[in-house]
């Protein structure tokens, strides 16, 4: 009766180890952001060459383009940051929410939110619109 105890033991233990690996990008569900909770969006960063960096605000109409736009991403598993990291072109957009909350997103092949990197699903899909 011990034997099996300390296998069932182990089995737990494993199971919990394991489903908290491959964190899924549901944690952070961008299709339910709503423009009417949107205070402001600015859009930073840089072109990759000397003196290339920029900000601005987006317009109404732009922030709630780009609100359509992230209502469609499909977010996989946590990247780690090593693999996702790339050089040349960046850019970030910093949703200011009404509450006063803010979310610093960066979209590329990889998605980075805040300080997290996640698979970028359907990045193919919808580059292009990120891009224009």
């Amino acid at each position: 009766m011990k034997k099996s105890g300390i296998i069932f033991f182990l089995f737990f233990l494993m199971s919990n180890i394991l489903s908290g690996c491959g964190k899924q990008g549901q944690d952070i569900d961008l299709a339910n952001i709503d423009i009417s909770e949107i205070d402001k969006i600015e859009h930073t960063g840089t072109t990759g060459g000397k003196d290339g960096g920029y900000s601005y605000l987006l317009s109404k109409s732009e922030s709630s383009g780009l609100i359509d736009l992230l209502n469609q991403v499909k977010l996989g598993n946590t990247v780690d940051e090593k693999e996702a990291l790339s050089s040349g072109a960046v850019s970030y957009y910093t949703l200011y929410f009404t509450d006063g909350e803010e979310m610093t997103i960066s979209p590329g092949q990889y998605f980075k939110i805040e300080d997290t990197y996640y698979e970028f699903r359907n990045y193919n899909e919808l580059w292009d619109r990120f891009a224009e």
